[in-house]
């Protein structure tokens, strides 16, 4: 019970709930285990910690996924991204910031955000090829986007659910709720960009105000919609990937292209694209007509939303979770929400039927292994597959799950999925009887997971329970 209000309070800091899938995951996996003979798994496997919030473990130069995309699927995505809001509604026009684009991170912001920021802001310089910059805190001359780290809390009481946003014409928090619900702060009105401001929660762990940073970064400066049909792109309320990707800096590079400008409409932009990306994306093939056709379906959105939606009891969840499956099949759904939609149930039917959700896992792996673009699900649910693994005691698939998602959780730069494989991969060592291998691999779930979570003991809870997974791992190993 303790662990999971500690969950609960993380989970109220983030402002998508699934992004908690992989910890909300194992957390269910080893509430079905309770009544398993276990020992002090945390204890037992702990190394020595440094608890300090200095020398945190760092990604180093970024090395993001490539991609390979054809201009015809970038097009058609791009137009999906830049004129309809999540919520379904038209946006008109776009609008974007026109001219050299200055950053600056308000007092507020812990010291170790500047470097995740200027890490940022070079891959957008070099990348995207937007001329963006830092510079220093003024109020009374602010830069063009302003970045303000706040309590959780205070956040959450002004904008429910939600963890960090943005919001246009306004450079402060006490700006932003004087001109809260006007129109002044409606993007769709927006007919180009001059102000934004960028609110992080300040508790919260390095990963989650960097996540944070990148997809706020990212909508300020580019396409305000998500879709949930995008493998590869952080534009996705699946919410696989951690930060921009290569894809997202392309559709960056696009909306700030010179041959587009503020107050275009959708047949303008349109008519822009074959050139634009042929000239930024020589390989990737001629553009034909673009399919303007809304991508949405609201019935599938509307029943993936109240299956990973607060408040809901576990059966109901289940059946919303069903229902979208079942919608997805239905409508003959061969993209990434079908995948979507088995890893969805698969998450939430472990706490009463493991068996369901494995076979869940393995329809939604199969389908992620079918489409372009999918190495990072593909590592979250091997992930899942490699804790079912080691539940029934076999080391060796356990091993091998881990083998093959670390190195996709390393270039994704996703430090929670970092320490859950790395102590996976720590539990299916000890049980084959290869310690030394084994203590290696827990440092780094300790190290990567001191940059993931805000809560010490939090992380502590998290990895123990990883290992609590095979708890007798260690005895089998001596025996």
């Amino acid at each position: 019970m303790i662990a999971w209000q500690r969950i609960r309070a993380l989970l109220n800091m983030r402002n998508k709930l699934n992004r908690a899938f992989g910890l909300l995951a194992l957390l269910t996996l080893c509430a079905c285990m309770a009544d398993m003979p276990r020992d002090d798994a945390a204890a037992r496997l702990a190394p020595a910690m440094d608890t300090s919030t200095s020398d945190l473990p760092s990604f180093g130069a970024p090395n993001p996924i490539r991609f390979s995309r054809s201009n015809q699927s970038l097009a058609e995505d791009f137009m999906a991204l830049s004129f309809v809001l999540e919520s379904g509604r038209q946006i008109p026009r776009i609008s974007r910031f026109e001219g050299p684009i200055t950053v600056a991170l308000a007092p507020s912001a812990p010291p170790a955000l500047e470097g995740e920021l200027s890490r940022l802001l070079t891959r957008l310089r070099t990348e995207a090829g937007i001329a963006i910059s830092a510079t220093a805190y003024r109020t009374n001359s602010p830069a063009k986007i302003t970045i303000e780290a706040l309590p959780a809390e205070r956040i959450a009481a002004a904008v429910p659910q939600a963890a960090c946003f943005v919001v246009p014409n306004a450079s402060t928090w006490q700006e932003f709720i004087r001109q809260r619900g006007r129109v002044t702060s409606d993007w769709a009105s927006l007919t180009t960009r001059s102000r934004a401001a960028i609110f992080l929660p300040a508790d919260a762990s390095l990963q989650e105000m960097r996540d944070c940073l990148h997809e706020e970064l990212g909508q300020a400066l580019g396409p305000l919609n998500d879709l949930y049909d995008l493998t590869d792109s952080v534009f996705n309320d699946d919410n696989f990937h951690a930060v921009l990707t290569t894809t997202d800096m392309m559709f960056l590079r696009i909306f700030n292209d010179p041959s587009l400008q503020s107050g275009m409409g959708q047949a303008d932009v349109a008519a822009r694209l074959p050139a634009i990306l042929g000239r930024i994306n020589p390989t990737g093939g001629v553009v034909s007509s673009i399919n303007l056709a809304n991508r949405d379906n609201r019935a599938w959105s509307n029943a993936i939303g109240r299956a990973l939606g607060p408040n809901m009891p576990e059966g109901q969840r289940l059946e919303h979770a069903q229902a979208a499956l079942n919608i997805a099949q239905r409508s003959n759904m061969r993209d990434a929400r079908l995948g979507f939609s088995y890893y969805a149930l698969g998450r939430i039917a472990l706490a009463r039927d493991p068996d369901r959700a494995a076979a869940a896992f393995a329809s939604a792996q199969d389908i992620y292994q079918r489409l372009p673009n999918t190495d990072v699900q593909r590592a979250h649910i091997a992930m899942q597959i490699g804790a079912l693994a080691l539940a029934r005691g076999d080391m060796t698939a356990a091993l091998l799950q881990s083998t093959i998602a670390l190195p996709i959780a390393r270039r994704s730069e996703n430090a929670h999925l970092l320490a859950s494989l790395s102590m996976l991969r720590a539990t299916a060592l000890e049980g084959l009887g290869r310690g030394s291998e084994a203590q290696r691999s827990r440092l780094e779930a300790y190290a990567w997971g001191r940059y993931g979570f805000a809560d010490r003991s939090l992380m502590q809870i998290r990895l123990g329970e990883i290992a609590n997974l095979a708890p007798n791992a260690t005895q089998a190993a001596r025996n």
